[in-house]
């Protein structure tokens, strides 16, 4: 589940608004972010890293910390380094703790380096700050699956139901349900689930059934 799609030029646009609240004139390290910015907004991340690693954060006058190290993180994740992207958004939530998609992405470091407990805290953290986001719904999603994988069913389900009840034609949320009612012995309705997430376009129905089979025969 891609948790980053939904409000990325939404998010765009309010942050590089957000840059430019405080008065005075820019210096060296505003204009820097600013260029980085722009640069990330074009996909060229390599380059608008090149800029962010010459930023003094002493030197910010007009640009927010904690979005110079929201940048930072994003940038860091989109070129693949999760360790540094990870450290990045911590910094940021560290300045300013509500910002809802520093802890999705810090949620989606710690998955993506295999520590799925703290890939749960910072998800639920998320949540806590923005639970009707467009991003909720994938965290409703990928907490789901978490607690799946942590073979927590009952909990799966109280996350995959609100997911549903958001955004009722969202495939994963279906197939995850399908999954997570098996567990949990219900098995008539992990076969309505089952028929949603096909209905709706499910890409990998197949795994899906497996899974279930499994659940089902062990």
């Amino acid at each position: 589940m891609n948790l980053r799609k939904y409000t990325a030029v939404l998010l765009a646009v309010c942050l590089s608004a957000a840059m430019l609240t405080s008065c005075g004139k820019n210096s060296k390290s505003d204009k820097l972010v600013q260029n980085a910015v722009e640069l990330y907004d074009a996909g060229d991340y390599q380059s608008a890293l090149d800029e962010l690693i010459k930023v003094d954060e002493n030197d910010l006058k007009s640009v927010k910390p904690e979005i110079y190290f929201f940048y930072s993180g994003e940038t860091y994740y989109k070129l693949g380094d999760y360790e540094n992207a990870l450290e990045a958004h911590q910094k940021a939530v560290e300045i300013k703790e509500d910002l809802f998609k520093s802890w999705v992405t810090i949620g989606v470091c710690y998955r993506k380096l295999g520590d799925e407990s703290n890939a749960l805290k910072a998800y639920e953290r998320a949540l806590e700050y923005d639970p009707e986001n467009a991003d909720s719904v994938g965290l409703y999603v990928s907490l789901g699956s978490l607690y799946i994988s942590n073979n927590k069913p009952y909990t799966a389900i109280d996350y995959l139901e609100r997911a549903e009840e958001i955004y009722p034609e969202q495939p994963a949320a279906h197939a995850y349900l399908a999954i997570a009612y098996a567990m949990a012995y219900e098995y008539e309705k992990s076969d309505e689930q089952l028929v949603l997430a096909s209905a709706y376009g499910y890409e990998d129905i197949d795994s899906v059934k497996k899974q279930i089979e499994i659940v089902k025969n062990g």
